[in-house]
């Protein structure tokens, strides 16, 4: 799938489970932001067998 997102975040509410990395030299990618109020991400395009299921209203 190929989304649209606002801001890319790493969030790690507690430190004792989370085992996301924080460290930019990580690699780590960032993941959407959820939190109350932002933006949520939009689905664009959906492909399966390198043929198109879903085609966003934009694309």
């Amino acid at each position: 799938a190929v989304w649209r997102t606002s801001d890319l975040v790493v969030q790690a509410p507690d430190d004792r489970v989370a085992r996301w990395s924080t460290d930019p030299r990580s690699g780590t990618p960032g993941l959407p932001d959820l939190s109350p109020g932002a933006e949520l991400p939009v689905c664009l395009r959906t492909v399966v067998g390198g043929r198109p299921v879903f085609v966003g209203p934009d694309e």
